[in-house]
């Protein structure tokens, strides 16, 4: 907007996302904060996870309260509460395309605040604190406009309209 270019911001042409995995294209289940579902019913309909795999992830309500002290790394707290698949099928694609990084090895303090902000509140379960947060979450951005936008014409297109708009 300040090097000119407001009325060539544009939202993407899809709100969807899909994961290659279980030998089929799939869509990303909804409502989920950086791939740790708030509810089961998104993930069973989408079809990533196997029945298996489902089958542990309402061991979370079930399990003792997982103590996170300074800080864990996302993989290693989302599966001791949801499972290997969770991660592997769900947040690992997400952390991977954000930070280029192993879900084992990323913080969850510094990656995903509201994550570790859940971890380490009195909730027993994780997918009910996520629920929560995507409540909260939505109640906030009701009248909000899209979290991304691009340039139409493409992105080539800020750099030149930065040099312009220094030389003026």
């Amino acid at each position: 907007r300040a090097v000119g270019l407001a009325d060539a911001l544009q939202p993407p042409a899809t709100a969807s996302a899909s994961l290659w995995t279980r030998g089929a294209l799939r869509p990303m289940p909804k409502g989920h904060l950086m791939g740790v579902p708030g509810d089961l019913g998104p993930v069973a309909a989408s079809g990533v996870i196997s029945p298996a795999g489902l089958a542990r992830i309402p061991l979370d309500h079930l399990l003792p309260r997982t103590p996170v002290e300074d800080d864990v790394a996302v993989g290693a707290y989302v599966e001791a509460r949801l499972g290997r698949e969770v991660v592997d099928r769900l947040v690992e694609p997400l952390l991977g395309g954000v930070y280029a990084g192993n879900a084992h090895e990323i913080s969850m303090r510094a990656a995903v605040p509201k994550l570790f902000e859940i971890a380490r509140s009195p909730h027993r379960s994780l997918i009910a604190g996520v629920r929560e947060e995507l409540h909260r979450a939505a109640a906030r951005t009701q009248d909000a406009g899209p979290v991304f936008l691009g340039v139409e014409g493409g992105v080539g297109r800020l750099p030149q309209a930065v040099a312009e708009a220094c030389r003026a």
